[in-house]
């Protein structure tokens, strides 16, 4: 069994972006054959091929769009495969089989390891083991927290069993960032007034997005500082580049989003209108938290306004941080080019953040990350438009939270054609394993490269 695993990480024949990609979708696979089964549903009938493969496709992509309601369809067989489906995948396959090969053998190959590089995105190969135990470590850590903190809440409501179950398998999916929940066709507006629930839920998604790579970096430093080994006013310094853009985006999103939607909603009957005051302002940090690819819901969405509605695909478009569980663009990404182009405006040769200068390569590659997903939203909503007969905002609403990985709907999941439905499984897949990704996965690395030796004479093109 341990060489069969071992075999599967090792993929020589493929590249690391094959081996990724071909990861995903082989427990999509198996977690469809699952789902199909009898035992995982309360009526013991089977389901039909596309609905199983639409929701494991939402559970291993984090996504948590669903066909029919999760609470009413599956059965608790059928609730603890998706569970499972949305733990591997919001660690990665590859990850997983990393951590039970190092737990038995403790090595790596240099294969591996550089397949766990990419898989993690980290910058280079370094301490993979220590890397990797901490991640299932704190992911425990989290997970089981957050498991305690709502089962105070589920467990004197359902009883220990069923409130137990509950409370994992919540704390699972906001960690992972999946949105899937099994409370019934409402998701959380039973607890849009429960502080405990969601500042606990809000807490595990920006764990979950932040990044592991921004964890362990927090850690460390915090851990210098409360040994006086690093001052308090060097220790937002002392932070990685990385680290840094990576909170302030967080931060300025979370606050700036849930300020607009404060504003938007305070005198909206169908969703903050009847809270109190401070039960608008948790709603509105709740909601901003959750379209940063979570997609738990405390209001009614079909509700919203108009320009909420917009605010929303925007940022759901952006999503959380890389390395993390989070999907979207990535915050970085948008930050860079944010930076690039402010630094253009005026006039400066180097794009400089926090003193540092970010290099070319980086802001090729943030470019080609927005503009591709951009143009493959763009082609997955048209498409949809064909197919589907519901309003453009629900469309483009769906598109978008399939490709960021979110899981919000305006409620039209249920009713997609075929078609639709086969659209919606394509872009969370390529949303979940990143669209370079899957553009790598399919160029083949067989042959003679084309050389790029030749340098042809510069051509002008007026534009603007």
């Amino acid at each position: 069994m341990v060489n069969y695993i071992h075999s599967m990480l090792n993929f020589k024949r493929f590249s690391t972006a094959q081996k990724i990609a071909v990861s995903f979708l082989l427990v999509i696979l198996m977690g469809t054959v699952l789902l199909m089964l009898p035992i995982s549903h309360q009526d013991h009938q089977f389901y039909p091929f596309i609905d199983s493969l639409f929701t494991a496709t939402s559970a291993t992509c984090v996504t948590g769009l669903v066909v029919d309601v999760t609470a009413n369809e599956f059965s608790i067989f059928g609730q603890a495969v998706i569970m499972l489906l949305i733990q591997i995948g919001g660690l990665g396959l590859m990850t997983l089989m990393a951590v039970f090969i190092l737990l038995l053998k403790s090595r790596l190959s240099m294969h591996e390891k550089i397949a766990m590089k990419e898989m993690l995105n980290q910058e280079q190969v370094f301490n993979m083991h220590r890397f990797l135990m901490d991640i299932l470590k704190y992911t425990l850590l989290f997970e089981g927290s957050g498991m305690l903190l709502l089962a105070l809440r589920f467990v004197p409501e359902y009883g220990f069993l069923s409130g137990g179950f509950k409370a994992m398998f919540i704390a699972v999916s906001a960690f992972c960032n999946a949105g899937f929940d099994i409370l019934g066709s409402v998701s959380l507006m039973d607890y849009a007034h429960d502080p405990l629930v969601i500042f606990t839920i809000m807490a595990l998604i920006v764990l979950g997005g932040l990044g592991f790579a921004v964890w362990f970096d927090l850690r460390d430093k915090l851990k210098l500082l409360l040994k006086k080994e690093l001052k308090l006013d060097r220790f937002r310094k002392s932070l990685s580049i990385h680290t840094r853009i990576v909170l302030a985006m967080t931060l300025l999103l979370i606050f700036m989003t849930a300020g607009i939607i404060f504003f938007l909603e305070w005198d909206n009957p169908g969703t903050l209108g009847p809270f109190a005051w401070w039960e608008k302002g948790m709603s509105s940090l709740f909601e901003s938290v959750t379209l940063r690819t979570a997609g738990f819901a405390s209001v009614d969405y079909g509700s919203l306004t108009l320009a909420s509605k917009f605010l929303m695909i925007i940022i759901m478009f952006i999503g959380g941080s890389p390395g993390g569980t989070a999907g979207g663009i990535k915050t970085t990404t948008l930050a860079v080019l944010f930076i690039y182009i402010i630094s253009n405006l005026r006039g400066r040769v180097h794009t400089v953040i926090f003193k540092r200068t970010i290099s070319k390569d980086i802001i090729i590659r943030a470019m080609g990350i927005f503009f591709i997903n951009l143009i493959t939203l763009i082609i997955g909503i048209f498409l949809l438009c064909i197919i589907e007969r519901h309003d453009f905002i629900e469309l483009a609403f769906e598109a978008v939270s399939a490709m960021a990985t979110v899981g919000l709907t305006l409620g039209i999941t249920g009713s997609l054609t075929l078609g639709g439905k086969i659209i919606i499984i394509l872009l969370m897949f390529i949303g979940r394993i990143g669209i370079m990704t899957l553009v790598l996965s399919l160029v083949s690395h067989h042959g003679k490269s084309s050389s790029n030796s030749v340098v042809y004479p510069n051509g002008s093109i007026i534009v603007g």
